[in-house]
């Protein structure tokens, strides 16, 4: 009876400790997935370790394949106020975006939680030059900027990479 405890314990506290491995509260890197932000952001942005972490840009971003363009980026803007909310940031950042898309088109738009801190999420769709794109933008305000997520796909691609997406904003944190 006590060897039968014992095991039970044991299998218990194994099983504790594998439930915790996926929620990278130490800011390790979490299992199947690599790191794409760099040691200047003030953020930890992982991606799936078969991604294509792209650190020829400005920003933090990761693509799919050559093949399969599909894309997430990371950028913290600065704001002139903070008291601004992601809904007043979203509307400025629409008509910038309304100017060099066109056939913008809003699809829904959802509360979520990036890196701990509240925000929203607008899925919408348009095209540049004669290609369709589908987009998700995940944003938040931490202090005085703006963080957003942006998901950038065509329609061919783009319900293939929605739980990699989630999975990405999960395991997004603040350094």
């Amino acid at each position: 009876m006590k060897r039968t405890i014992s095991v039970v314990a044991l299998l218990l506290a194994m099983c504790l400790m594998l439930a915790g491995c996926n929620k990278n509260k130490d800011n390790s890197v979490p299992d199947g997935y690599q790191l794409a932000s760099s040691d200047a952001a003030d953020y930890l942005f992982y991606v799936p370790e078969n991604w294509i972490v792209d650190s020829s840009t400005l920003y933090t971003s990761a693509y799919v394949s050559a093949g399969d363009a599909s894309s997430v980026s990371v950028t913290a803007y600065g704001l002139e106020r903070e008291s601004t909310t992601v809904a007043d940031w979203w509307k400025g950042y629409q008509s910038q975006f309304t100017s060099a898309f066109s056939d913008y088109e809003a699809v829904s738009e959802k509360e979520i939680k990036m890196g701990g801190v509240d925000g929203m999420q607008y899925t919408y769709t348009a095209t540049m030059a004669d290609v369709q794109y589908n987009f998700v933008c995940s944003a938040v305000i931490r202090g005085n900027y703006v963080y957003y997520m942006l998901y950038t796909s065509t329609p061919t691609y783009f319900e293939n990479h929605l739980q990699e997406l989630d999975g990405i904003i999960s395991n997004f944190n603040f350094k």
